[in-house]
């Protein structure tokens, strides 16, 4: 970079594998780093990366200052490259939001969760929550800040508002896609791509969309109306949506491809439900998950006797648990191969079915269920004594030659899995892997036909909804870069430490007392399926918003600055970036 006369710097610079420019900047950004609240507009807008994430060092040296443990200095280095941003599978900055809670700016923040998410009020109610595992207030000093819970008040108040209206997308490329599914993944994708003037057709196999969400997830984590005004809203003005329709039987591939179609992303998920090949599996009164809570959800469920077992670990399982308690069982055990310590179910899934009554019994896989007249009566288990997992992912247990346990079950519900329709697949002419699900690049997901993509489920995961909805994104950027024939860049964007005069001390923060967030009662819960976490006070919210410890801020690398202001005109909070004289690489 050369200084030119004028208060002018020339930059050579180049992007991708693309030629150098040389390019003039007459003024560079300058960021107030104790005004910045980290909502990544900035970082967005930035057209050649110069803007980036700093993560402050957290001091935890001393034990009296704050509840956590204490910390050495090479944790604590170890635990700056962390962020709650990084952790957000659909590129959520949490900080951001929640100071512009902390601030009474409920606008402010709907925008920012908005211009990411086109499923707020979803995601604030069922996000598996990992920006809050990677929460340093949580880590180190009390508890994690109730992020899900900020973004599903920050939804139901722009909906009550009237802020929260249908998008409207402009389709300015004569290109057209088809998404197979209306799940949160294929939403995603739709969304993305018809926000970049695609022409996106989405077809359904049901009536309405949502795909899993609508079909299996109970409604006392996720009201129907939430989900249904969510859908409707993501779809909007401008994606064209056919319901009835299943792609790969009418209409084929080829038939997509020969109407005018230039890419299809394939995101109708894994929707049939598994049981495991034991004795008595298809005895009355044996049931796989997602069979028993589509038919809960539909108002034709079957009937749950007394003493119900689910067999499995995960989210799904504490699913059932919990809805067969609410449909009469009287002792619901959920059984699982893992230790307690390694179930695949969240920590907090696990301490709802708890608090509501599931006992969990780990370690213990069964091996046959007995009936009376050909209607189950006990299951039989053995503990298991290691599990092998083969290169797709399935788990197979090992049995300790003890004695067995016999638990009295008139219900039993397998909750081991999804399959996807194999034969569909194979109908498309899609190679398969050793699961049957289709072979992908993983990065892009795209298939082993040209232009033809996956996502979402159908391609396995933990069933989160969020990863689904990354998974979608992630197809849309294929897709996109496919269709403008340029490579697609897949680079892990990460976080700089701070400088050291950045350190926050816990001990001068604002003394605060974590928030709590409200519950239907117990006795409330299980005698319906009303929505068991209640909304947040809006006061207490903001005031407990304030608990952020702003651990991250944005800076620029002047290497790489142009001087073009994007940054500027994205922050959303005032004069926190302005322009001055033009700084050169290493500059402050």
């Amino acid at each position: 970079m050369r200084e030119k006369s004028g208060g002018m710097l020339e930059a050579s610079l180049q992007w991708g594998e693309g030629t150098r420019h040389t390019i003039r900047k007459y003024a560079s950004p300058h960021i107030d780093s104790y005004r910045c609240i980290n909502c990544g507009n900035c970082l967005r807008a930035c057209p050649t990366g110069a803007v980036r994430e700093a993560q402050r060092q957290i001091c935890r040296l001393c034990p009296d200052c704050a509840e956590g443990e204490m910390m050495f200095p090479r944790d604590m280095e170890a635990l700056t490259a962390r962020s709650c941003s990084l952790a957000c599978p659909i590129g959520h900055f949490p900080e951001g939001y929640l100071n512009l809670i902390a601030r009474g700016d409920w606008e402010g923040a709907w925008d920012l969760i908005s211009a990411v998410n086109p499923l707020p009020g979803v995601l604030g109610r069922i996000c598996a929550r990992p920006c809050e595992e990677e929460c340093k207030r949580g880590v180190l000093i009390d508890r994690p800040m109730p992020i899900r819970a900020a973004k599903r008040a920050v939804a139901d108040w722009a909906w009550d508002n009237g802020m929260a209206k249908g998008r409207k997308y402009h389709r300015n490329l004569d290109l057209r896609v088809a998404v197979a599914g209306c799940g949160p993944a294929g939403l995603t994708a739709a969304a993305d791509l018809a926000s970049l003037g695609y022409r996106v057709t989405v077809f359904e196999r049901s009536p309405r969309p949502g795909g899993m969400v609508r079909v299996a997830v109970p409604s006392f984590r996720l009201p129907d109306q939430v989900w249904e005004r969510e859908f409707s809203l993501a779809l909007g003005e401008g994606i064209e949506f056919a319901h009835g329709v299943a792609v790969g039987v009418s209409p084929t591939l080829e038939e997509l491809f020969g109407d005018g179609f230039r890419a299809v992303i394939l995101a109708f998920g894994a929707p049939r439900g598994m049981k495991l090949p034991i004795p008595g599996n298809d005895y009355q009164g044996v049931h796989d998950a997602l069979s028993f809570m589509a038919a809960v959800k539909q108002g034709r469920s079957p009937e749950v006797g007394e003493n119900a077992v689910i067999i499995g670990g995960g989210s799904v399982a504490t699913d059932a648990a919990r809805t067969a308690l609410r449909k009469g069982a009287r002792r619901v055990s959920m059984v699982c191969i893992e230790r307690e310590c390694d179930m695949p179910a969240f920590s907090w899934e696990i301490e709802e079915a708890r608090r509501e009554g599931v006992d969990v019994v780990a370690g213990y896989a069964p091996v046959r269920i007995t009936s009376s007249w050909m209607h189950a009566e006990k299951v039989e288990l053995a503990r298991v004594s290691a599990i092998r997992c083969d290169e797709c992912g399935r788990l197979t247990p090992e049995l300790a030659g003890e004695k067995s346990v016999v638990l009295e079950a008139d219900t039993v519900i397998f909750a081991v899995g999804q399959a996807v329709e194999a034969e569909l697949l194979a109908r498309m002419g899609l190679e398969r892997d050793g699961a049957g699900r289709p072979a992908v690049d993983p990065a892009s997901g795209a298939t082993s036909r040209p232009g033809v993509f996956a996502a979402g489920d159908l391609l396995g995961g933990r069933g989160s909804v969020v990863e689904a909805m990354a998974s979608g994104r992630r197809a849309a950027r294929a897709v996109d870069a496919y269709l403008q024939g340029k490579a697609l860049h897949t680079e892990e964007r990460g976080v700089v430490g701070a400088p050291l005069e950045e350190k926050i001390f816990p001990v001068r923060l604002e003394k605060l007392e974590p928030m709590r967030l409200p519950h239907l009662g117990l006795e409330a819960a299980l005698a319906s399926f009303a929505e068991v976490e209640l909304p947040p006070d809006a006061e207490e919210l903001e005031t407990d918003a304030r608990r952020c410890m702003r651990c991250g801020y944005v800076e620029v690398e002047h290497e790489l600055c142009i001087g073009c202001g994007a940054c500027r005109e994205a922050c959303p909070a005032g004069d926190v970036i302005t322009m001055g004289s033009p700084l050169r690489g290493g500059d402050g």
